[in-house]
């Protein structure tokens, strides 16, 4: 099952790591930040819950989870984003690179060139060759941005788009693992697809995949100033996803492949 497309919007790239030197100079405040590795630091993680997203329950376990790991601020924001029928890639699937390039646009004002924006969503969607994904990073250099698009229709064990309070952290955990794999790939980490940047292709893969990265990659993230260099404690109301058991899930399956198009990457 694809997680995490990646697409390069502007001038498409093959690489896992995306991004190079920018050919426009930018104002002072908005020169990317990078580390010694040329991998990019985020400023902070804005996490966007849509207004058609309605079971919300995972978000603060969500943040908490992100917050632990990562050095960047997390933060959420609502946002009214209206998705309508032009945007439809099939009569139930929304096409998600028309929806990130909608997010890109919503968006483009606030933050900077190095906040990394996810934008979370009820509905399902699709990529092709892929007949669903669980979502979509995007990053262009020129203008800069690093955006997500994830949804949560194959994430969530009720009905996104109704109140309920089933299986929260389930979800969190989740949402957690494509987060933390699409920031480093909008980073620009080139490693393989292993721990947590493993390829699922199916929901039962997603749990059973790790919530960490390998030893050599966390070494690089935290060099880089990307990852904290020990898990932080963010209060005893805040579920530690990332010290949890991979979780039993439905039998949500997928024909897709992980052989994936140049343009893009697939999870």
């Amino acid at each position: 099952m694809p997680q995490h497309v990646t697409h390069r919007s502007l001038r498409l790239l093959v690489a896992v790591a995306w991004f190079l030197a920018g050919a426009t100079p930018a104002p002072a405040q908005d020169l990317v930040r990078t580390a010694g590795g040329g991998l990019i630091v985020p400023s902070e993680v804005i996490l966007y819950i849509q207004s058609d997203l309605k079971s919300t329950d995972f978000v603060q376990p969500l943040v908490c989870a992100l917050q632990r790991v990562l050095t960047a601020p997390v933060s959420t924001q609502m946002l009214n984003l209206r998705l309508g029928p032009e945007l439809l890639a099939t009569p139930t699937q929304f096409d998600v690179e028309k929806v990130g390039s909608r997010f890109v646009q919503a968006t483009a004002a606030n933050g900077n060139s190095q906040s990394f924006k996810y934008l979370l969503v009820p509905f399902d969607l699709k990529a092709e060759p892929w007949r669903y994904v669980f979502s979509t990073s995007l990053g262009s250099e020129n203008p800069s941005y690093h955006v997500g698009v994830v949804s949560t229709a194959r994430l969530d064990a009720g009905n996104p788009r109704q109140p309920h309070h089933q299986g929260s952290e389930i979800t969190a955990m989740r949402a957690y693992k494509l987060i933390l794999k699409s920031i480093a790939r909008l980073a620009g980490l080139r490693s393989p697809d292993a721990c947590v940047l493993a390829f699922p292709r199916s929901l039962e893969e997603l749990d059973r995949k790790s919530f960490e990265f390998c030893p050599g990659d966390r070494a690089t993230l935290v060099a880089a100033g990307i990852l904290k260099s020990t898990e932080g404690k963010e209060g005893t109301d805040c579920v530690a996803i990332s010290r949890r058991e991979p979780v039993q899930s439905g039998a949500w399956t997928s024909v897709a492949m992980s052989n994936q198009p140049l343009t893009r990457r697939t999870d």
